[in-house]
């Protein structure tokens, strides 16, 4: 019991980036366990897993629509969940800082599930691809539009790479062009889906500014917890828009860090202000 209550109440603790992740190192570690299981017991069948993959072909994906979703939880690799983690907790964090987690979760799960509309409907139209059996997985596409909101948002955000520093404009075009010129050469469904939960994330944030999130359903998925601040950008009245912009600006350049006591205090009264 004793174990039990730490493990939840390290649940607890995680924030909403946190929580994803973890469901997605889950989710990739339990084939694993489950192979295990049935090779004990004589069964070498793992095929209950393609109930969770999403197909290209429209007569097997009307069987399973929920395939949508859960496409986006299951992982080939070890590399290929890492570098998905990696890249979604240094953007889905400084998004969740921002704006909170209703955002969060809502914007890489419809990026997930755009991810995979885009591959199935690319699938169906383009005569490359016909009579083609291919099914997808992995978090990508989310990952994608969770990196293109942000760049949507504040294109010169400064990311360190290893002695330099780049702005996020120049780290998003290079993925999309790289995701264009590798359709042709290999995992072409992926590359199409990297691009769907891209320009659906850039799309979102310019929807977002305008104070409209296009996307609610997802929300009771995961217990709600409070955000370090949260705001929405060019809605908020009762401060000024101004003064966030310019805290804003600072964070784009130094990280949220540098701000200092009053400045955050100030971004996390706004938000509660905006949440009223």
């Amino acid at each position: 019991m004793e174990l039990k209550n730490k493990i939840n109440l390290y649940i607890s603790n995680l924030n909403i980036v946190e929580k994803i992740i973890l469901i997605n190192v889950v989710v990739y570690l339990l084939p694993f366990i489950l192979k295990t299981i049935l090779f004990l017991f004589g069964i070498n069948d793992l095929s209950i897993l393609n109930w969770l993959t999403i197909s290209a072909d429209l007569s097997e994906l009307i069987f399973k629509p929920w395939s949508l979703l859960t496409y986006g939880f299951l992982h080939g690799s070890l590399s290929h969940i890492f570098w998905n983690m990696i890249i979604f907790y240094y953007f889905g964090n400084i998004i969740y800082n921002l704006f909170g987690e209703k955002l969060i979760i809502n914007l890489f799960l419809s990026g997930i599930v755009i991810g995979g509309i885009t591959y199935v409907f690319s699938y169906n139209i383009f005569p490359a691809f016909k009579n083609v059996n291919s099914v997808m997985i992995g978090a990508s596409a989310g990952v994608m539009s969770v990196l293109f909101f942000l760049t949507s948002y504040s294109p010169n955000y400064k990311i360190r790479l290893i002695f330099f520093d780049v702005k996020i404009i120049y780290i998003a075009l290079f993925l999309f062009f790289y995701d264009i010129i590798q359709i042709p050469l290999n995992n072409s469904g992926g590359h199409i889906a990297h691009i769907g939960g891209a320009v659906w994330g850039y799309y979102y944030c310019i929807k977002y500014n305008n104070g409209r999130d296009l996307v609610g359903i997802f929300n009771s998925f995961f217990k709600r917890s409070n955000p370090k601040f949260n705001f929405k950008p060019k809605n908020n009245k009762s401060f000024d828009q101004n003064k966030i912009d310019s805290i804003l600006d600072k964070i784009s350049d130094s990280g949220y860090d540098s701000l200092s006591k009053s400045e955050k205090e100030y971004l996390f009264n706004a938000g509660k202000d905006n949440d009223k």
